[in-house]
């Protein structure tokens, strides 16, 4: 079992700051935003030190919970100061970025990491498709096309034009091309049937988060059975499963910080925004419905003392299949340090060690 550190660059705030997204940028104060860089530094230094596999960065907007706009120059930063642990850029969100422009960028980054880049490409969700005025109707289509241009543009030897429906280009030949051949490994990262069957057809790994055991293993079981349909088997560590970790000495007291924590979608909206999103974010697991992720907070798969967690991730490659395990150690819905940092020795000293064989 390989494990990922999710990155989130938490802005401690000196001041309360308004609880609905879009969070307006007048509330941003400079120094606090210095400091959560400088605190991610230090805070990945030590992760290494643990001996995570990888370290994890995501694309969001608007919002300081998750303090990286553009995770390529999150990802540059930790490269050029992290000598020894895998990237994982798990953005961007590919329907409202330029396709050409993530291919060089991320072929760029694989050749200054020297390698140690892993890539994954998502759909995202409704209101991030509103902070570049995307028709959140053309998601989907507008993912698809650009995870091939993406693909192509790595691989293809010769300047080669693109005339889709949602993106055209006269010529593409970019420079330099990965280090990693043919490209980094990539994942799709969702749980509907077309992430599943992207991934499968183009022998990529497939990521799945923020739900249940048994719930993503549907979405994990149609990509191992279009994968079988393509002629291939995937590997353990081409399934990753993001999820919340909350870890503590006891049961009890993991249990009691859970409680602790507000019961807060991770983008709170008001009432009338959050309605039209939920109609607009439908989405499926494997070809079933499932609510819209706007509605509420994001669940909490790992909780209780070192050995439960233990058992929890052997549950969860027996049942998800999952090879690498994507974590955020942060209680859900705060911003505190100390927390995280307890959270961070424990897991490194007393589960680490023992899930390494898995």
């Amino acid at each position: 079992m390989k494990v990922s550190f999710f990155e989130t660059v938490r802005y401690r705030a000196p001041q309360a700051l308004p609880s609905e997204w879009p969070v307006p940028s007048g509330a941003y104060d400079r120094d606090a935003g210095a400091e959560a860089y400088r605190g991610m530094i230090e805070r990945l230094e030590y992760v290494e030190e643990l001996g995570f596999d990888w370290v994890s960065v995501s694309e969001h907007h608007y919002s300081p919970r998750i303090l990286s706009p553009a995770p390529m120059l999150s990802a540059a930063f930790i490269a050029a100061r992290l000598k020894k642990i895998t990237i994982a850029l798990l953005g961007p969100i590919v329907p409202q970025s330029n396709p050409v422009r993530v291919a060089e960028e991320l072929a760029m980054l694989d050749t200054l990491a020297q390698g140690r880049l892993v890539v994954g490409l998502l759909r995202g969700t409704t209101n991030e498709y509103l902070t570049y005025d995307l028709n959140p109707a053309e998601a989907r289509e507008r993912t698809d096309e650009g995870m091939e241009l993406i693909l192509k543009a790595w691989t293809e030897p010769q300047p080669f034009g693109w005339q889709g429906r949602h993106f055209q280009y006269r010529t593409v030949s970019i420079w330099p091309r990965p280090l990693q051949q043919p490209h980094p490994p990539t994942y799709a990262l969702g749980t509907s049937r077309e992430a599943g069957e992207f991934a499968a057809r183009h022998h990529l790994g497939y990521g799945v988060s923020y739900g249940p055991f048994e719930v993503m293993a549907k979405a994990t079981r149609y990509y191992r059975e279009q994968c079988a349909r393509y002629g291939w088997e995937p590997a353990p560590e081409q399934i990753v499963y993001r999820a919340n970790m909350v870890l503590a000495e006891t049961d009890d007291e993991a249990h009691a910080t859970l409680r602790a924590q507000p019961n807060q979608a991770p983008f709170a909206m008001r009432a009338g925004v959050r309605d039209a999103f939920m109609k607009l974010d439908a989405r499926n697991i494997a070809g079933e419905a499932r609510a819209p992720i706007v509605s509420g907070a994001l669940p909490t798969t790992f909780v209780g003392s070192p050995d439960t967690i233990v058992e929890q991730v052997r549950r969860c490659r027996d049942v998800v299949g999952a090879g690498v395990i994507d974590l955020s150690l942060h209680p859900p819905g705060s911003a505190e340090l100390e927390p995280l940092m307890r959270s961070l020795e424990l897991f490194g000293k007393k589960v680490l060690p023992r899930i390494r064989g898995m």
